[in-house]
């Protein structure tokens, strides 16, 4: 990140939060959590690292799609020869299921109709 990009966060930052408001907003924190104030602080730390690990993951994978989508994109030839490559083999199998089909004889029972 930018030292201006640091800088404007932190402006906006303090803007909305001046040095009394964090002093009341840290002293609620105390008379609330009291003792747990540091577990909660880990607890933080532990799930904020999580995010993070998993926003890192999200983006990466984000990436990694858009970049096959884009080499497809750019080289139609390798993708029209894998979906080729694809149908053949398809084909194949609807070509043994019909013949499957043929072999089986139809069978069910006679319908009659209810008596009165």
């Amino acid at each position: 990140m930018s030292t201006f990009a640091v800088e404007i966060s932190s402006a906006v930052f303090l803007g909305l939060f001046d040095v009394g408001s964090m002093f009341v907003i840290a002293l609620l924190a105390v008379l609330l959590f009291g003792g747990d104030l540091p577990k909660m602080g880990r607890k933080f730390g532990k799930f904020y690292s999580e995010f993070q690990r998993n926003v890192g993951a999200f983006k990466s994978e984000v990436s990694s799609v858009m970049n096959d989508i884009t080499s497809e994109i750019n080289d139609p030839s390798s993708s029209r020869s894998s979906v080729a490559r694809s149908s053949g083999a398809s084909s194949a199998k609807k070509s043994a299921l019909v013949k499957d089909e043929d072999e089986i004889e139809a069978s069910a029972p006679k319908f009659e109709p209810p008596k009165k």
